[in-house]
């Protein structure tokens, strides 16, 4: 899945829900494929926060994506081979911090000061060039985008994904890169609150191949991010340049 960057609390009663897993009745029985898939993503905006962690496999490279997200504030910490770099969003100020590879690679510096800085945490003002995008990438809407199936939707059987019992919703690739070709399925909580759980996608892309695989959890409950103590700025940064954000 690929990632355009790198959290707003949900009720305590979708706290408990979401930790519960509900009774064994089926919410969504008897709803199409498109109305179990606009439910799902309304339930995961009620529920304003999650934990997930998404493995992307392409030419023999795994990527793996670990963040938390909100309406808001938010964190995802990306490793791509030996590269690595993470960006947090907490109350409006944004950080991001890496080692070399992941410094020199997402915002432009020369290999000698990605090396000086690998390990600093970096903070980003609301005037730097990258902030807008680090800020919205972070959030629960920026995620559920990139896991809901497009074009024509039908159903799989139910089975059990991640302990829970679940439906899919499979489809064409989320916004899809022109040339791309593939599916994708997400597979809902059958009980309320009716949640994404896994998100599984396979496409080939200029004859390369990749799946994306991705787990859900912690609904609602309140993210946990510390705030950098000691952290250096953007501006200051020697030929410092806009990155494109995190990607894979």
């Amino acid at each position: 899945m690929k990632r355009t960057a790198l959290l707003v609390l949900g009720p305590l009663a979708l706290v408990a829900a979401a930790c519960g897993g509900g009774g064994s009745t089926n919410a969504l029985a008897g709803q199409s494929p498109k109305q179990i898939l606009t439910a799902s993503l309304a339930a995961a905006k009620t529920a304003g926060s999650v934990h997930f962690k998404l493995l992307g496999k392409q030419s023999g490279k795994t990527e793996t994506i670990t963040g938390d997200a909100s309406g808001s504030d938010g964190r995802e910490i990306i490793s791509v081979g030996a590269v690595t770099i993470q960006a947090e969003v907490i109350g409006g100020k944004a950080f991001i911090e890496g080692n070399a590879g992941g410094l020199e690679g997402q915002i432009g510096l020369s290999a000698a000061n990605a090396a000086t800085y690998a390990g600093k945490w970096i903070s980003i003002a609301t005037t730097d060039a990258p902030y807008a995008s680090v800020t919205k990438a972070v959030t629960i809407a920026s995620t559920l985008t990139q896991i809901k199936p497009g074009g024509h939707l039908v159903l799989t059987a139910s089975t059990t994904k991640a302990g829970q019992a679940v439906i899919g919703v499979k489809g064409g690739l989320p916004g899809a890169a022109k040339g791309a070709t593939g599916s994708s399925t997400l597979y809902v909580s059958t009980s309320s609150p009716t949640v994404p759980i896994v998100f599984s996608a396979e496409q080939t892309s200029r004859g390369v191949k990749e799946t994306d695989v991705g787990t859900f959890s912690n609904w609602g409950k309140a993210l946990q991010i510390p705030v950098p103590t000691s952290t250096v700025t953007f501006a200051s940064l020697p030929m410092a340049a806009a990155p494109t954000t995190p990607s894979g």
